[in-house]
Formats: C-alpha cells, sequence, structure tokens
C-alpha cells in the first residue's frame, strides 16, 4: 500500500471541501507528523482523529536533528515542512502539498510529490466520491486555494463532464 505523507495545506483543504470521510477511506497508508498535526486547529484535529490517518511522532534526537538540517540547509521551509520531507524520505513514501517552495524542493532530491487535485482524483477512482461530487469539489477548490494550477483543474473537469454523458 502506498504511503502518502500529508502537509498541513491539504489536511485543511480536505476539511474545507467536506471530504474528510472520503480522504480516510483510501486505500493508502496516510500519515502526517506531529508537528503537521500540532499546527491545526483543535476542531480540524478532532475531524481528522482516526485510525486511518497515523501520526509520525518525532521521538530520536537523530530525526529531530536531520529535520532541524533540512530547515536550517532550506531557508523559506519552516520546521513542519522540513518534517513531512524528512519522513517521507526515510519512509519512502509519497509527499502531498500544496506548498509551491515544498514542492520544489522536494521535487529536485527525486522524491514523489503530489497535492490535492491528486488526492479528489483518487477518492474518485477509487468509488470514495462520486463523478458529479468530484466535478463539484474541484470546482470549490478553484474558489478556496487560487494558487493551485487552475488549467489543470479545468481539464480534469472536462474530462470527468464528458465521463458522466
Amino acid at each position: 500500500m502506498k504511503l502518502l505523507i500529508n502537509d498541513a495545506n491539504i489536511l485543511i483543504d480536505i476539511i474545507k471541501l467536506d471530504i474528510t470521510a472520503a480522504f480516510l477511506a483510501l486505500e493508502f497508508d496516510l500519515q502526517t507528523t506531529d508537528f503537521v498535526f500540532a499546527e491545526l486547529e483543535e476542531n480540524q484535529q478532532q475531524l481528522l482523529t482516526s485510525e486511518k490517518l497515523k501520526i509520525i511522532t518525532t521521538d530520536t534526537d537523530d530525526d529531530l536533528r536531520e529535520i532541524l538540517n533540512l530547515a536550517e540547509a532550506n531557508n523559506g521551509l519552516s520546521f513542519e515542512d522540513c518534517s513531512v520531507w524528512y519522513y517521507t524520505q526515510k519512509l519512502e513514501g509519497i509527499l502531498i502539498t500544496g506548498d509551491g517552495k515544498l514542492r520544489k524542493k522536494v521535487s529536485e532530491t527525486g522524491i514523489e510529490v503530489k497535492g490535492i487535485i491528486f488526492i479528489i482524483e483518487e477518492m474518485k477512482k477509487q468509488k470514495k466520491i462520486t463523478v458529479k461530487h468530484a466535478i463539484n469539489k474541484l470546482t470549490e477548490l478553484k474558489e478556496l486555494n487560487i494558487r493551485l494550477p487552475q488549467n489543470e483543474i479545468d481539464h480534469r473537469i472536462e474530462l470527468w463532464k464528458a465521463e458522466l454523458k
């Protein structure tokens, strides 16, 4: 089962789009770090608290040191960003983030990086939401997060609308 390490912005978008149940039903090993989880508001944490979303606890000095080294070497990235980067690398997972700087830096190291569009696409593919629901959520996402690649969202919406015909 593929391991997905989730950044805070992804978890927040999932909650705002009201697709938490579908996210937690995905057939992936879903994880985030204790530092990222701590960034979330208490009500957001409660919505995501599930056996399905595992919280990686940084409990060794070596792990903490490695995260700090990444943060020091990569100006502009937060400690929390570096925690998901570090564990994605260490556990050989896929990083799920909407942070452009983090995405660029991590991709340069050869680690696979995906975003919220991938998550919604997987929900549709794994039949956790209907095609129509996926189209609606991508449409909402366009308004919610204008930094996302609008042309990529529009392309998927058009493809999925064709599936409905």
